[in-house]
């Protein structure tokens, strides 16, 4: 582990040129690594199994960094803001955060910058006090497409339901801004089970059990749209139990091996999603390049799949938001580009 002995602002190339909170170039330093770490909402998930594999590969890559993975057992985020400010005392370089609230994390992030720690995040396109945030893609596109998908499955018309892990979470409220505008645009036969979107804390259980609840209220019910790696597989569960595969069907944000046995019976119609590993290491590069003064702007290649041609756009607070075009569908016909030989799945 290093410290920083200065850390200078920087100007971080936009198109133009624009300044990030807490962008800095690590200057007279010694000849330990670089530490780069990625907080991510939860451990013990797959996705964030996945995160942790592209976090391996980046520090594999780059013998001068030493880069990992922590995250606390419940996705919380005090115990995001506990982990920053323990990497804090620790005097990292780089604080890469998938958050749970971004806004809850601003003041940790500023603590963070002002000991001349560099911030970034992944899944928080809204988020203040960071240097840069990394996106698969654009998010309303990524919900218009979902909501494409799933449209014509439903033949154009009928009830479905929305569901987000947190309604805090800016990235799954985003999907599902995406989503209604293209319904409202494009598919007047289609509405919502409720007004207000499911909050399925990204438990599996929960959005099995709130699934469940919907088919009580709602028994027209035809498909439940889910934002986390939580809502697919709780919501095929409740569809299996029920004896509904046909009539209702659960699409969204997943990874084959979370849904892919529900995409083969069929409670599942389709998910979606980038691959977790790519981004983590896509962000660390942000970090890293910065780290070295390197210039990121648009058409920077960051080394992985999906984000060879980046392009960046400021959001509200003027924080510069890396996209990539990063997103897979998965449904029952492709199923087998992500199986292995022995049965398992890739990811």
């Amino acid at each position: 582990m290093k410290k920083l002995v200065t850390v200078l602002l920087i100007l971080a190339m936009v198109g133009g040129v624009a300044f990030a909170a807490g962008q800095g170039e690590a200057a007279a330093k010694k000849d330990d690594k670089l530490e780069i770490v990625l907080v991510v909402k939860l451990e013990g998930v797959a996705w964030f199994d996945s995160t942790r594999v592209g976090i391996e590969k980046f520090a594999a890559a780059h013998p001068d960094v030493n880069a990992y993975q922590v995250g606390a057992d419940t996705a919380d985020p005090a115990s995001q803001i506990a982990i920053i400010n323990d990497l804090i005392a620790k005097g990292v370089d780089a604080i890469l955060v998938v958050p749970n609230d971004p806004e809850a994390l601003v003041p940790v992030l500023k603590k963070a910058n002002d000991a001349g720690i560099l911030t970034f995040t992944h899944e928080a396109s809204n988020q203040r006090q960071v240097s840069y945030d990394l996106e698969a893609f654009d998010n309303d596109e990524y919900g218009r497409h979902m909501m494409d998908i799933m449209a014509e499955w439903m033949g154009f018309e009928g009830k479905w339901q929305p569901f987000v892990g947190n309604l805090t979470s800016p990235t799954h409220n985003q999907w599902v801004d995406g989503e209604m505008a293209q319904a409202a645009e494009k598919y007047p036969k289609l509405f919502t089970a409720q007004a207000v979107r499911v909050e399925d804390r990204e438990n599996q259980q929960l959005a099995y059990e709130r699934t469940l609840e919907l088919f009580k209220s709602h028994p027209d019910l035809k498909a439940v749209m889910g934002s986390a790696m939580s809502t697919v597989p709780g919501a095929a569960a409740a569809i299996e139990e029920k004896g509904l595969i046909g009539k209702v069907a659960a699409f969204g944000t997943c990874l084959p091996s979370v849904a892919g046995d529900y995409l083969k019976s069929g409670a599942a119609k389709s998910i979606h999603f980038w691959v977790p590993a790519d981004a983590a290491y896509a962000t660390a590069k942000l970090a890293y390049m910065m780290l070295k003064g390197q210039p990121i702007k648009d058409g920077v290649d960051l080394g992985v799949p999906g984000y060879n041609k980046i392009t960046i756009k400021n959001n509200e607070h003027g924080v510069p938001v890396v996209y990539g075009q990063a997103w897979v569908d998965v449904n029952k016909d492709n199923l087998k580009d992500w199986t292995n030989a022995d049965g398992s799945y890739k990811l």
